[in-house]
């Protein structure tokens, strides 16, 4: 008795200094990154949920429809293009030789760009109709998510680095009142030349998958609880079997529980993180060895992929990337926030 006694005191300290130091850990991140520099790179009225960075530019896809584009050695910025065709980007990526910004409205369409400038539009008369939610390149193959349309997904991929789309071959049934959250455009990945993955939310959430270039699909339904504003919103893989999902409800940003899941098989099963986020993320991103999760109460990260996070910043932010050791995050009102990455 006497040893178990012992025992169980022990354990109780034991649990108490580890979350002092915990604690305290969590007050050394949140302090230093108060002080983060902050960049306003355009107008006070929009947020940018599309973020590239390619080669020293931020490229940057707004709100309203407009492209900076931000020079990290020079600290100058510009606009890159504003046509009132162009109503919302919600997400930037790139094939091999161009950029592409990705519209989320009553019409899929993308605005195709390089170093230099705009280049062009790319619209098909099947993309009418359909609300974009994300896109992703691996090289020149690449791969766009929209909403369900007839209740199937709306999937398209290009093999040419995006100068031809067709529709996927397959293309999953969604649930009544499943759908994808085009929140920072990282709900899809382009694993390789003929694996692609997506995630939904809404009444049902679930992690999709292709491995023969869109023809057939696997699904593995995600613990989240159902709701409207409830769900996946983003996805991130360090390499093909470790993987985490972040999400909640943007309307109650401080629900912790269930927002967070990690895989160790590629996606075939999800656990739920032991100390998730604080709450509801937007995004989640991957580099150097660390996983980062934001969204409208602060940034977090995990160092044992996904399993247990802890407080980094405060804040409302959007989406998230990296550049030259530095973690970028956008924010309100034209904005982005510099921090050092966790060495």
């Amino acid at each position: 008795m006497k040893i178990l006694i012992s025992a169980l005191i022990c354990s109780v300290f034991l649990g108490i200094d580890l979350d002092v130091n915990a604690q305290s850990s969590t007050k050394k991140y949140i302090k230093k990154n108060s002080s983060a520099p902050i960049t306003v790179y355009g107008d006070s009225n929009t947020y940018s949920r599309g973020l590239y960075i390619d080669t020293g530019l931020i490229y940057l896809g707004n709100s309203n429809g407009a492209i900076f584009q931000h020079d990290t050695d020079t600290e100058q910025g510009e606009l890159v293009l504003k046509f009132p065709r162009v109503t919302e980007i919600r997400d930037i990526e790139s094939s091999r030789d161009y950029i592409f910004a990705m519209q989320s409205g009553t019409d899929g369409k993308l605005v195709k760009i390089n170093r230099q400038g705009p280049v062009g539009f790319v619209e098909y008369p099947e993309w009418k109709g359909i609300f974009f939610d994300a896109i992703d390149f691996s090289g020149d193959v690449g791969f766009i998510l929209g909403d369900p349309v007839g209740g199937k997904f709306s999937l398209f991929h290009t093999k040419d680095g995006g100068q031809n789309w067709t529709r996927c071959e397959g293309a999953p049934s969604a649930y009544k009142g499943e759908a994808a959250f085009a929140a920072s455009g990282t709900n899809v990945r382009v694993m390789n030349d003929s694996t692609y993955m997506f995630i939904s939310g809404g009444m049902r959430s679930n992690y999709y998958c292709t491995k023969n270039s869109g023809k057939t699909w696997t699904k593995v339904e995600l613990p989240f609880y159902p709701g409207e504003t409830i769900g996946a919103y983003s996805m991130c893989f360090m390499d093909e079997k470790i993987g985490v999902i972040v999400g909640g409800d943007y309307t109650q940003p401080s629900l912790k529980m269930n927002s967070t899941y990690y895989t160790y098989d590629g996606g075939k099963s999800w656990m739920n993180s032991m100390y998730p986020p604080r709450g509801y993320r937007s995004c989640v991103y991957f580099v150097n060895g660390v996983f980062y999760a934001c969204g409208k109460n602060g940034i977090d990260f995990s160092m044992n992929n996904g399993k247990e996070w802890t407080a980094f910043a405060d804040g409302a932010y959007f989406s998230l990337n990296s550049i030259e050791g530095k973690l970028i995050a956008t924010m309100k009102h034209g904005k982005f926030k510099t921090f050092d990455l966790i060495k």
